[in-house]
């Protein structure tokens, strides 16, 4: 956590304003994902730096950095 992150965005859920991506070492379906908050104004193949503010045991959890 507090580290950050370059990421590619694989879905944008303009509804909810979130974004679901990956790091350059997740690999797509098998590793685990980046979820962004704050994220809706990105589009699909963006790559974002995004701050770790939280992880599970397979998946990151973040914000853009502007």
């Amino acid at each position: 956590m507090g580290r950050t992150l370059d990421v590619i965005i694989d879905a944008v859920d303009a509804e909810s304003g979130g974004a679901t991506g990956r790091s350059k070492a997740d690999a797509p379906e098998i590793d685990g994902e980046v979820h962004l908050r704050d994220a809706g104004h990105l589009a699909q193949g963006d790559i974002v730096r995004v701050e770790i503010e939280d992880a599970d045991e397979h998946d990151l959890f973040g914000v853009p950095v502007a």
